[in-house]
């Protein structure tokens, strides 16, 4: 993780949700880290850490839709499916999107902006219900907020927060190679599933148009790179990691 830097116990305490544990106390001491935490993790959510708030949730008989206003007026939108033993949770990382996929609906208006740590942390928070997977597969494309999407993890997997288990968290991407192969160097052994949407370079140029810069071999190349390295870090051999196209 790159080292960020020192924020001010300001910062903080106006968007705790974006830190992890380790930086909180480094700025504002242990023992307040530590009620604070509690707060943020332990206890019901208390509306004055947030900086998103609910403004509409669509229901049927096994999805949630979130509707999630930003402090700018901004709007995102998360998912849960509800699963036998849980939920997954599909999460956003931007507003707007610059990839361009013709399918979606999403980036039809371009790229707005980047979401902060804290809200894509919010984002699970505020969901009532018992989650046990993470997608980063929402609005925007993960890799191209990395610095956030990277801090976003390490503050979802802290041990004195949510603790989310690391092989319960999937980022879901269309394959820029240069972010592919910076997320193989994090050692994060989270999961990685790849969008090709096409079998060849001509057809994904037309359904994922802003991509074109990105063979298709490389995405794939870096793809294997990141599964091969993610099962010689794996301490226990039968710890799933997925790779898919």
């Amino acid at each position: 993780m790159k080292h960020l830097p020192k924020s001010t116990p300001t910062e903080i305490l106006n968007d705790p949700y974006g830190f992890t544990y380790k930086e909180m106390s480094e700025v504002i001491g242990e023992d307040k880290a530590r009620a604070l935490y509690t707060e943020l993790y332990k206890q019901p959510f208390h509306k004055e850490n947030l900086s998103i708030s609910t403004k509409k949730v669509y229901k049927s008989s096994d999805t949630e839709k979130y509707v999630y206003e930003l402090k700018d007026n901004r709007y995102i939108e998360t998912v849960f499916i509800k699963r036998r033993d849980g939920g997954t949770v599909c999460v956003s990382t931007q507003v707007g999107c610059s990839v361009g996929c013709i399918f979606c609906e999403s980036g039809r208006n371009g790229f707005v902006r980047n979401l902060t740590p804290s809200e894509i942390v919010q984002q699970v928070v505020l969901i009532r219900q018992k989650v046990n997977r993470i997608v980063f597969m929402g609005m925007g494309e993960p890799l191209f907020n990395y610095d956030n999407l990277i801090a976003a993890i390490h503050i979802l997997r802290d041990r004195n927060g949510l603790n989310f288990p690391t092989d319960g968290i999937t980022v879901s991407t269309v394959g820029p190679v240069n972010q592919l192969k910076k997320l193989r160097e994090e050692h994060l052994k989270i999961q990685l599933t790849i969008s090709l949407h096409a079998a060849t370079q001509a057809a994904r140029n037309c359904i994922i148009p802003h991509m074109h810069m990105y063979a298709i071999e490389d995405v794939v190349k870096q793809a294997l790179s990141y599964a091969f390295l993610a099962k010689c870090d794996c301490e226990a051999p039968n710890q799933p990691y997925t790779t898919s196209y």
